[in-house]
């Protein structure tokens, strides 16, 4: 499935919790996970609008509802990371590389990482 469109913050606090946790995650278990406090009702109307938007599916086992993505983070990184890319640099990926060198030393297994993904999307290219 593609991804459904940009989450809000909150929104994407709660995608992240079950991204991390996986499948069939339940509401207490977000609420737990989640980095700020939010009251229960908000976060099942948060599940209902996610839910709706097709980046998670819901089974209710007994009297438990149990949350999985339809989405995955990967898919959904791509897709931000695509339209960020487009949006702010031009779809330019050495324009965006070098707005975030601020001048301080780059690790150098960043550094190797780059050159390693550098490489892989050259014999990609060829």
């Amino acid at each position: 499935m593609g991804v459904q469109g940009r989450l809000p913050e909150s929104e994407l606090d709660i995608m992240l919790v079950i991204w991390a946790k996986g499948r069939g995650v339940t509401a207490p278990a977000i609420l737990e996970a989640l980095e700020r406090p939010l009251t229960a009702s908000a976060l099942h109307s948060y599940l209902k609008r996610l839910e709706e938007k097709g980046f998670l599916t819901c089974r209710k086992e007994g009297k438990t509802n149990r949350y999985t993505p339809l989405v995955s983070r990967e898919a959904y990184q791509r897709s931000e990371g695509r339209s960020f890319l487009d949006k702010l640099y031009g779809g330019s990926l050495s324009r965006f590389a070098a707005a975030l060198y601020d001048g301080a030393p780059v690790d150098r297994e960043e550094l190797q990482a780059l050159q390693a993904l550098l490489d892989s999307l050259r014999e990609e290219g060829r």
